[in-house]
């Protein structure tokens, strides 16, 4: 049973152990809002780090990418596949080895919670409008539920504790013991001084019509949350409330649109998974 009742688990935000964003990271969210951004600028901002380098070039020759033609350098990458899609790649690839640094007692949940994150950005990313890119899905869905990694880094057990618990929806275990990631992944968000949405992103995306008249950009992350746990995505294995109906409606969604969504998510299971290996080797 939890340890608390109505009340949220302190954590240490001055803690040296929290998640940081590194500085090769910042410098790729810059390039992606920047509309002049220029491929030398990000081969070198890549090419500077041989491990990133090394992951980019991975991912950018699987099969999730396939595009016939060998990638063979950071600058021949994003002229092939364009400056945004080899700055997410980086970003992704940034993430990947950052979910590799948790204690080994926690590690199959950041795992999961690394698969969920990846499988959400992607998702997102198909559901953005044509030519409509800020902000950017697929950078809020990479992000969107970091608070899980606080609870991993700060009180591990306590993780632990939260996903044994039986016969309870994911809402309740985190209240029988004090959680709230989407507290916590705002104010990590906030301290890693990214830009609001992404902070509105974290707090909302379970609940995006707590306030009225909630961003597009929220809506379309939240049914990207949801597919991602249809998918089998799941950051802890317990069941998740059904998605508002509001959030279809918002996008204009019918009953039969949505169900061929989560057919079409389900037969492309493959394919995320080949990314996932691929950004985790």
């Amino acid at each position: 049973m939890g340890i608390s009742s109505g009340h949220i688990l302190a954590i240490d935000w001055a803690s040296d152990e929290l998640p940081t964003l590194p500085s090769v990271a910042h410098q790729l969210f810059a390039v992606l809002s920047d509309d002049m951004g220029k491929i030398s600028d990000l081969a070198d901002i890549i090419s500077k780090d041989p491990t990133l380098s090394i992951r980019v070039l991975r991912v950018a020759n699987s099969i999730f990418y396939s595009s016939g033609i060998e990638v063979t350098s950071i600058k021949h990458a994003t002229v092939i596949l364009g400056i945004n899609e080899i700055t997410k790649i980086a970003l992704s690839a940034i993430m990947a080895e950052r979910f590799l640094t948790v204690s080994n007692e926690v590690r199959p949940y950041a795992a999961s919670l690394w698969r969920h994150l990846l499988a959400t950005a992607v998702i997102a990313q198909d559901l953005a409008p044509f030519g409509e890119d800020d902000p950017d899905l697929y950078t809020l869905g990479l992000l969107h539920d970091i608070g899980w990694l606080v609870l991993m880094t700060q009180a591990p057990r306590v993780m632990m504790k939260l996903v044994e618990e039986e016969d309870v929806t994911r809402q309740e275990a985190e209240r029988l013991w004090g959680v709230d990631h989407q507290l916590w992944g705002a104010k990590l968000l906030e301290k890693w001084r990214l830009p609001e949405p992404f902070q509105i992103a974290a707090l909302r995306h379970h609940d995006p019509f707590i306030e009225i008249g909630p961003p597009d950009y929220l809506i379309r992350l939240s049914l990207a949350d949801h597919l991602a746990h249809h998918l089998g995505a799941a950051v802890i294995n317990k069941p998740e409330k059904e998605i508002d109906i509001k959030i279809l409606e918002r996008l204009a969604i019918d009953d039969n649109a949505f169900q061929e969504m989560k057919r079409d998510i389900v037969g492309r299971s493959d394919r995320f998974k080949s990314l996932w290996r691929t950004l985790s080797l």
